[in-house]
């Protein structure tokens, strides 16, 4: 039993080292030692440059979409949410509710159709709401990289 665990575990630390080696490898592009580090630094640095700048333009290009569909998702909900009453109305519901006589009926804020509920536009707007926000952040977190990437000189 101790020698299958022991040469279990031996696979597994050699099948860890090959992989950390391929990793390596990977990662240096092949380089010997003989090669200079720095170009490929400068060229990682610039792919990895590029790569920001079309994620941040791929985003900043959705961007105003996204908002322009959260406006129209507002007005469905406040739409949806109830209605502008007159002058007259308002006044009559104020009379009303100072007597203490009123019910969901006689207020003229609240659309009396039952088709018109609200929630599923408010939850359409929220979760849109948080897809814009998430979008934003991530471009403003995208400008720092590209900002902090152009500050490290290219040797």
């Amino acid at each position: 039993m101790n020698k299958k665990f022991a040469s279990a575990i031996l696979a597994a630390l050699i099948w860890v080292a090959a992989a950390a080696s391929a990793a390596h490898c990977a990662t240096e592009g092949g380089k010997t030692a003989a090669e200079p580090a720095a170009k490929g630094t400068a060229a990682r640095s610039s792919s990895r440059s590029e790569a920001l700048a079309l994620e941040l333009k791929t985003l900043k290009d959705a961007l105003p979409a996204k908002q322009a569909e959260l406006a129209k998702l507002r007005h469905r909900w406040l739409v949806a949410k109830g209605r502008t009453p007159t002058a007259a109305e308002i006044k009559e519901y104020e009379k009303k509710r100072a007597k203490g006589k009123v019910t969901v009926e006689d207020n003229p804020y609240v659309t009396k159709t039952p088709l018109s509920n609200p929630a599923p536009y408010r939850a359409a707007y929220y979760k849109k709401l948080e897809e814009v926000t998430r979008d934003e952040e991530e471009i403003a977190r995208l400008e720092q990289q590209l900002a902090a990437l152009k500050l490290v000189p290219a040797n």
